[in-house]
């Protein structure tokens, strides 16, 4: 089971629509996860002679399991604080379909609001393709990334381009870094006159549980799937991954209300 205290804020222009909405949210995170209300805090704040009010309520909330919490995460945007468990075990099929879930909100918000994260790419360097394809390290260099915390994952990533080659290098420069160490790449390009590139780029890498989540909602891959039997994520991992996804989905969100 998975504790946490949960920061919700309601924020508008007018006291009376802050305080219905507040009790709205109260009173649905109430029916549908049974919160318990730790403290509600009321602010007004005063810009050029406009006055905003918010309500803020810390919420006590307990899942049954890892998908549970993510799917709040992703829905209500929350400032979590996990306080249990300390560490959390999970096979493979189970984090297997967390991010299958999580690939799915952020792709469906993509395709309903034609909004995403842009992937940032650094300053190009001169890459081995060639060496990515044979694969770079051996399993005894894999083993001792996992001894290190890493975990080995299998991605699989859409990718449309003027050559094969550029669509790799872009993705290999925007994709690896500290946390992220790709091992082995291979190509499907599905234009048989091979001119332009338009296909499939699989991967095997190595990363952390943050990264893990990080590459579903922002590349958004066909498939993602870790390669062992199960993870265990600290509480500092649960936290951070559940306040980063909060974060992303409504950072998106908001993007949509301000575009409106």
């Amino acid at each position: 089971m998975i504790k946490i205290n949960a920061l919700e804020e309601v924020k508008g222009n007018s006291k009376k629509v802050v305080e219905e909405e507040f009790e709205n949210l109260a009173n649905e995170l109430k029916e549908k996860y049974n919160a318990k209300i730790k403290y509600v805090d009321d602010d007004i704040e005063e810009n050029d002679n406009l006055k905003f009010y918010t309500k803020i309520g810390e919420f006590e909330i307990n899942f049954d399991n890892f998908k549970d919490y993510i799917d709040f995460c992703l829905k209500y945007g929350a400032d979590i604080e996990v306080i249990r468990p300390e560490k959390l075990k999970l096979k493979a099929d189970e984090i297997n379909e967390v991010l299958a879930f999580v690939i799915s909100a952020f792709k469906s918000f993509v395709d309903t609001y034609k909004i995403g994260f842009n992937v940032y790419l650094k300053d190009k360097k001169d890459v081995d393709i060639e060496e990515y394809k044979k694969g770079r390290y051996d399993e005894e260099d894999i083993i001792d990334f996992e001894e290190d915390g890493f975990i080995r994952v299998k991605a699989v990533f859409e990718g449309v381009g003027k050559n094969e080659e550029e669509v790799i290098k872009n993705l290999l420069i925007s994709l690896e870094r500290e946390d992220i160490i790709i091992n082995k790449i291979i190509t499907k390009n599905f234009n048989e006159n091979n001119d332009t590139f338009n296909g499939l780029i699989a991967v095997d890498l190595l990363c952390k549980p943050f990264e893990m989540f990080e590459i579903a909602y922002k590349y958004l891959p066909v498939a993602l799937s870790i390669q062992r039997d199960e993870i265990e994520l600290s509480l500092a991992d649960i936290q951070d991954i559940g306040n980063e996804l909060s974060g992303a989905m409504f950072e998106l969100s908001h993007a949509v209300i301000m575009r409106k």
